[in-house]
């Protein structure tokens, strides 16, 4: 029996000792993966001809989102096959693959190598051969950019073609290929001298072709050139902007009952609409680039919309099914919706309206106040207003003429004063004559002059003659807009009654006066039209605050 426990404690001992896996405790694996260049294919070689590429890894590591993450430059005509074998990760050509003479390839495998137990990514691993007797040594550096915030884009595609021609972006693979990393920052090593065309796209696909209907674009106005001394080029920042294909319907809705939205690459100006049967009664608003024609159908028939040569069939839907859920609120609000969190397909009743809200009026200036359906009616005598706790009736409210989905609310505002406006049921009615069925109330109050600051903005570097859009955001809230044309290199603007809050003021530059932000056309050899934002520090109240924004100097070039 002794002997028994003796060979079992034995047995015990040497399974613990063979058994496979992480030490407990001790200092966190921080280090990368290192590739063993002893047992891994030689990087560097020249007159390079093998069809396999073995990297063989100092510790276990793991391969992740191979497809996005692994890339060849210059592009290679078939996909290659990346695996894993033990420590080593095999890269191998397609049977079929054609590789370019006299050429330098590199083979970058961003983070897809990764240690098996922390997960830590093998750093700038990257494969280089030729084809040729010398390896390309020049670096192209660069960065890519959302052309309407400036925010760095990753992970976006940066393509150089030695074909020049403005169709290859479109028909034909690039020469090389780079992506940005995080910063939007893109290092291209290892190209060849010559004159290259650049251009940065989401390519969502990875077909390394740019589709104009649908990614966005970055392009430069000039050819990148590559001398045989250069060492490293840096090219202009790439500015992504979407494609915007000016009166182009590029989506629709028309399941809900009373409105139909259709939605433009760019809406330049309302399109010429025609309905069939002439009976139906419509009315067309704007909101950017989507038209939405709002409708009324009393006899619940098909009806087709014609815009500009767009058709756009409309099903029948019932009003009445509609009008036995439409419900008129505030624009600006959002409703709570029915119990059980879904939402049906027209627009249910919300249980509740939320509580009233304040809003923080401009002295002198009259007040939109936003609704959910256009407007046609205002009973002044299912209206209260209240001036603190006084009843008013010197006031004025009403649709407003230049967007039906608003009363404008004017009056001799009164510093230091809260007012309150309260509808009545019955108070409006909307363009299909129904009214409002709740007691809707919105506060407003209008600050002293000691609780609010005035912000002077003095704009340099202008262009003169050079249309601008200048807004001033609270986040992302509009707090004003002004559109004007500089005088002179320097202008100075002066913003009133604003809350003693951090605004960013943000200038655009308006190249085609449409007072609106556009963003590039590559075939148009048109650049996006250029926006320079500032955050500025808050106002102080009772105070008069200045402050500059500088225009940095671009001189526009046209695009090869």
């Amino acid at each position: 029996m002794k002997r028994n426990f003796i060979a079992f404690a034995g047995a015990l001992l040497l399974g613990a000792c063979a058994r496979i896996g992480s030490p407990e405790g001790g200092p966190k694996d921080t280090a990368p993966p290192r590739v063993v260049e002893a047992k891994s294919t030689r990087n560097g070689a020249l007159n390079f001809r093998e069809r396999a590429i073995y990297l063989t890894f100092d510790e276990w590591v793991t391969l992740q989102e191979v497809n996005s993450q692994v890339f060849v430059s210059p592009p290679l005509a078939k996909r290659p096959e990346v695996t894993l074998k033990g420590r080593t990760v095999v890269f191998r050509f397609d049977k079929d693959e054609p590789l370019r003479p006299n050429t330098t390839y590199t083979i970058f495998f961003g983070t897809a190598v990764r240690d098996l137990h922390e997960g830590n990514v093998a750093q700038d691993l990257r494969f280089v051969f030729s084809t040729g007797d010398h390896i390309d040594s020049t670096t192209l550096v660069g960065a890519v950019v959302d052309a309407f915030s400036n925010e760095p884009v990753e992970n976006a595609s940066v393509l150089l073609y030695d074909n020049l021609a403005d169709s290859a972006v479109v028909a034909e693979r690039p020469y090389y290929l780079a992506r940005t990393d995080k910063s939007g920052q893109l290092r291209l090593p290892n190209v060849r001298p010559g004159t290259y065309r650049c251009i940065a796209i989401e390519d969502a696909d990875q077909n390394l072709r740019w589709r104009p209907e649908s990614e966005r674009i970055g392009f430069l106005d000039s050819f990148v050139v590559v001398q045989p001394a250069d060492t490293l080029v840096a090219v202009p920042v790439l500015r992504m902007s979407a494609p915007a294909p000016a009166g182009r319907l590029l989506a629709r809705r028309v399941n809900q009952y009373g409105a139909v939205r259709l939605g433009y690459g760019r809406l330049t100006a309302l399109p010429q609409l025609r309905v069939e049967p002439p009976a139906i009664r419509y009315l067309p608003t704007r909101e950017q680039d989507t038209l939405i024609v709002w409708y009324d159908n009393p006899d619940s028939l098909a009806w087709t919309l014609f815009a500009n040569a767009d058709t756009v069939p409309v099903r029948a839907l019932a009003k009445a099914a509609f009008l036995k859920q439409h419900r008129l609120f505030f624009g600006d609000e959002r409703l709570t919706p029915p119990p059980g969190g879904r939402r049906p397909a027209q627009p249910a009743a919300p249980t509740a309206l939320p509580p009233p809200r304040t809003v923080n009026v401009r002295s002198g200036r009259p007040v939109l106040v936003p609704f959910n359906a256009p407007l046609t009616r205002v009973d002044t005598s299912r209206v209260v207003w209240l001036a603190d706790s006084t009843e008013m009736r010197d006031f004025t409210l009403s649709p407003d003429s230049a967007d039906p989905l608003a009363l404008r609310l004017s009056l001799n505002w009164e510093r230091g004063r809260r007012y309150t406006l309260t509808l009545l049921p019955g108070a409006l009615m909307d363009f299909w004559g129904a009214t409002n069925a709740d007691t809707l109330t919105r506060f407003f109050s209008v600050p002293t002059e000691k609780q609010v600051g005035t912000l002077a903005l003095v704009l340099e570097n202008l262009t003169p003659g050079m249309a601008y859009i200048l807004r001033i955001l609270n986040g992302n809230t509009l707090e004003e807009e002004r559109l004007l044309v500089a005088e002179g290199p320097k202008q100075r603007e002066v913003f009133a009654d604003l809350m003693p809050v951090a605004y960013t003021a943000q200038l655009i530059e308006d190249a085609n006066r449409n007072g609106r932000w556009d963003g590039g056309d590559y075939f148009a050899r048109r650049q996006p039209e250029r926006v320079f934002s500032k955050k500025l520090d808050a106002l102080r109240p009772g105070w008069d605050s200045e402050f500059s924004l500088p225009v940095p100097a671009d001189t526009p070039r046209r695009r090869q």
